[in-house]
């Protein structure tokens, strides 16, 4: 068997899946709509994603490339954001494992005076969420809490984190805190201030 990637059709924008030959199921970025001019990717990408064993729909990996609002449109309302034990089974919101972001990304959009789209403040705050608890434990809390930051943040920020932190030019082949077999991930941005300037 052979990974297998799958575009959702979101117009501009980013949704993609990427589901490995072990089994991880692995979405970049979220645009999930509402309305009859839009498709029903939020039904699509639901039908593509297992239950783990307390019944929650999930994805293994999150991964947000930016906070524009065509990356992340429906995460707050599709997305369960927020301690695991949190979870309603009632409401059946899809599951997130662990979260990769990069806060550098963050401040150089705000440094710009783009202001935050609703779902990008909800899904920044998850991150802060899972990133305080690995600051005040010193280890990762299981799913639902894993998170890993992308490339050095400026000033010291992430001088304290480097348990979950993945610096510009390294590669990581874990996910959940499992080693992939099939899976390599390379970081190659965002770049350094100094190189931009």
């Amino acid at each position: 068997m052979s990974a297998k990637i799958c575009f959702f059709p979101v117009g501009n924008g980013d949704m993609t899946l990427i589901q490995t030959e072990d089994d991880k199921n692995i979405l970049i970025d979220c645009r999930i709509r509402d309305g009859e001019e839009h498709p029903d990717v939020r039904t699509q990408l639901r039908e593509k994603l297992p239950r783990n064993n307390d019944g929650r729909l999930f994805v293994h990996l999150f991964i947000w490339t930016h906070p524009d609002s065509d990356h992340c449109d429906g995460v707050a309302d599709h997305f369960h954001l927020g301690k695991p034990e949190d979870w309603s089974e009632k409401n059946d919101k899809i599951f997130i494992n662990e979260i990769w972001s990069s806060p550098i990304v963050f401040r150089r959009h705000h440094a710009q005076n783009h202001p935050l789209c609703d779902d990008a403040i909800a899904l920044n705050k998850e991150i802060k969420r899972r990133v305080n608890l690995f600051r005040e434990k010193g280890y990762l809390d299981g799913v639902g809490n894993q998170v890993l930051v992308l490339g050095k943040d400026e000033n010291g920020k992430t001088d304290d984190i480097g348990g979950i932190l993945l610096e510009l030019d390294q590669a990581t082949r874990w996910i959940n805190q499992s080693y992939s077999a099939y899976f390599e991930a390379h970081l190659l941005g965002p770049s350094p201030k100094k190189e931009l300037e």
